[in-house]
């Protein structure tokens, strides 16, 4: 029976990132996933870098701050690999935030209404109320749709095999660790096991990563067919605290976003969807005359402390890489980069100890 030096379980930004990262370091690969590639979380998220939220978990900081730094040059670099655009924009971000907060980064800029009208002349003039600041801050963001589809070109690229619609139901054991994976249509073998199953990863046998979903619905809104004009509608992603403007090139605008504890249920909700377009209107008021294109719903995977699950668990070579909750996107590249130097035996650049799976042994 063939055999891989690792195999993968999910094909989401996270699965993708390490697999590809993995590939690139010389180990045969592997993914496994119950669905296409990209098609759950990962195709339902925003897009936003945010590494200048004001409100990080303490222990996220680093974590967050080292995947910002080198964000750019993987995109570039599964760019160059797959020939595809993950449409990087790197204007920046817009941020309303209220009195008490102040941007977790450096290079933000405090904005007064000139500044704010000078860099988005389509924002309303009382955007900027007597309790919110304005910053300009150093974000990126990317299409998380174009992004999973250029990792899956990079990932083959360099050689990482597919297995797609079939769900892995237990991890296989043999001398008490890892030996690889057992879907409903078959056996896979390896000595490294990774679970990136996201918001599924608990359902796997003999025990998971406690995850479970945290629901978002998004709304993309399009410009009218008789607007004509080129570019995107506002140029930066706006931020505000009752929702979220992140444009793209093709001058989609999406807006999001809710958090749910709703279960696996990925239904959206009418008045949702109005709540978020009328706020969005209040903000860019040019959003009032355009047309609600789609909206959906994604499963984001939460932990039981929303801290991603980093690490090796209590079964030799059964690794996991998931409960990103919502930093999948902008978390990918460090988490690859980190979970390669954990399987591999090399030094860790970063610790995770505070990422652990093995603080969750008693649930497992």
């Amino acid at each position: 029976m063939k055999s891989w030096d690792v195999i993968i379980v999910g094909a989401g930004v996270i699965g993708l990132s390490l697999g590809w990262r993995l590939r690139g370091d010389g180990l045969r690969v592997l993914v496994v996933d119950k669905g296409e590639p990209g098609r759950e979380a990962s195709y339902a998220a925003g897009g936003m870098i945010a590494h200048c939220d004001p409100n990080p978990a303490s222990k996220l900081r680093a974590l967050v701050r080292a995947s910002a730094e080198i964000y750019r040059a993987f995109v570039r670099e599964i760019e160059d690999e797959s020939g595809e655009s993950a449409d990087l924009r790197e204007q920046g971000t817009l941020a309303f935030f209220l009195e008490h907060e102040n941007p977790g980064c450096e290079g933000a800029r405090r904005l007064d209404a000139n500044d704010v009208r000078a860099l988005e002349p389509v924002i309303a003039r009382d955007a900027l109320s007597k309790d919110r600041n304005a910053y300009l801050l150093p974000e990126c963001s990317v299409d998380p749709r174009a992004l999973c589809g250029t990792l899956v070109k990079a990932a083959r690229h360099r050689g990482v095999d597919f297995v797609t619609g079939s769900a892995v139901i237990e991890v296989e054991t043999q001398n008490g660790r890892a030996a690889g994976v057992r879907t409903a249509h078959s056996s896979y073998a390896a000595d490294i096991v990774v679970n990136c199953a996201g918001a599924w990863a608990a359902q796997i046998r003999p025990f998971g990563p406690p995850t479970h979903a945290a629901k978002g619905q998004m709304v993309c809104v399009v410009p009218a067919p008789e607007d004509v004009a080129e570019g995107p509608v506002v140029q930066h992603v706006v931020r505000a605290p009752e929702v979220y403007i992140i444009p793209r090139s093709d001058r989609r605008v999406l807006l999001g976003a809710t958090v749910e504890d709703a279960g696996f249920d990925k239904r959206t909700d009418a008045n949702t969807v109005e709540t978020f377009y009328r706020a969005a209107a209040t903000i860019v008021p040019t959003i009032g005359s355009m047309r609600i294109h789609d909206a959906w719903a994604g499963l984001r995977p939460a932990s039981p402390d929303n801290l991603p699950i980093l690490g090796e668990t209590s079964l030799p070579g059964y690794f996991a890489a998931t409960g990103h909750y919502r930093d999948g996107i902008m978390l990918a590249p460090v988490t690859a980069k980190l979970m390669t130097q954990i399987i591999r035996r090399e030094a860790l650049s970063l610790s995770l100890d505070a990422f652990s799976p093995l603080r969750f042994q008693d649930n497992s």
